[in-house]
């Protein structure tokens, strides 16, 4: 299971396991039932069922409706790593590492983003609703306003003059430029 990107599914989560230390202390019988609960969760035809059933305490039914919801691939693939000794290994160390670099990018504040277009903000359109404004842009995923910018996003930003705002519709983001005037 060698890896070059990162880590895209925790398949501790996915079978509803804590990765926290006690992991390692896993048998194959607690693996293999997370892996069955996961799948009668997920499953397309038993979902509903589940959620409904009487016999789940009332946290256990808010949690499956509310929860991610997982294909049987992603289940099967999260079972069939977590059991193998040597894939398990590889997966913890790439989800360590993975994790490493999300926090060494929120320290330092060097975020990427998919697809990140620059523009200012002069570019977008404006509508003001009653005491308020707002800027707008269509974004090639179809949204008419998938890149909204609000006048209280604006004053969050001022001290930086820019924003990185994602589309509300799809994985593309947008940096917007500007100056703040001020009042005098």
């Amino acid at each position: 299971m060698t890896r070059s990107n990162a880590v895209t599914h925790d398949y501790y989560e996915i079978l509803n396991i804590q990765s926290t230390g006690n992991t390692v202390q896993l048998s194959k019988q607690q693996l293999k039932l997370a892996y069955h609960k996961a799948l009668l969760k997920h499953h397309p035809d038993k979902a509903s069922s589940v959620a409904n059933s009487a016999d789940l305490p009332q946290s256990n039914q808010d949690l499956s409706r509310d929860s991610k919801t997982y294909t049987i691939d992603e289940i099967t693939t999260a079972y069939k790593t977590l059991s193998d000794p040597q894939l398990r290994a590889e997966y913890d160390r790439a989800l360590r590492l993975d994790r490493a670099k999300v926090v060494e990018r929120e320290k330092t504040g060097a975020v990427f983003h998919t697809g990140l277009e620059v523009v200012d903000l002069e570019d977008l359109a404006c509508e003001e609703e009653g005491d308020s404004a707002f800027w707008y842009r269509s974004c090639r995923c179809g949204d008419e306003k998938g890149f909204l910018v609000s006048e209280e996003d604006l004053e969050r930003e001022a001290e930086h003059g820019e924003i990185v705002i994602g589309c509300r519709g799809c994985s593309l983001w947008m940096k917007v430029l500007f100056a703040v005037e001020e009042d005098g």
